[in-house]
């Protein structure tokens, strides 16, 4: 299941994406979930585990070897759909 970063999708459930800092697999998830699971304005944090969808996300982007960017949107919430996206295609079965 683990992939880059620690996200992975479930063997069991191809569909579902498992986060390195969620609690369980029920857990709400920035990467999972997007703005779903944050917290709201300004800080939009995931309300998993606390995390920054932001600093995720360009730790994500790093990793992958792609530009660090900022969100299309003025929003911080914006970081978690962006990383939700990211997630989904990084970890593609």
């Amino acid at each position: 299941m683990k992939g880059i970063l620690g996200y992975g999708r479930y063997d069991d459930d191809p569909d579902h994406v498992g986060c390195p800092r969620a609690k369980s697999d029920m857990t709400p998830c920035a990467a999972r979930d997007g703005r779903l699971a944050c917290s709201d304005e300004p800080e939009a944090l995931c309300v998993g585990c606390g995390a920054s969808p932001s600093a995720a996300l360009g730790a994500l982007q790093s990793a992958l070897g792609r530009e660090i960017t900022s969100p299309n949107s003025a929003t911080r919430s914006a970081a978690a759909d962006e990383l939700r996206s990211l997630v989904l295609e990084a970890t593609s079965p």
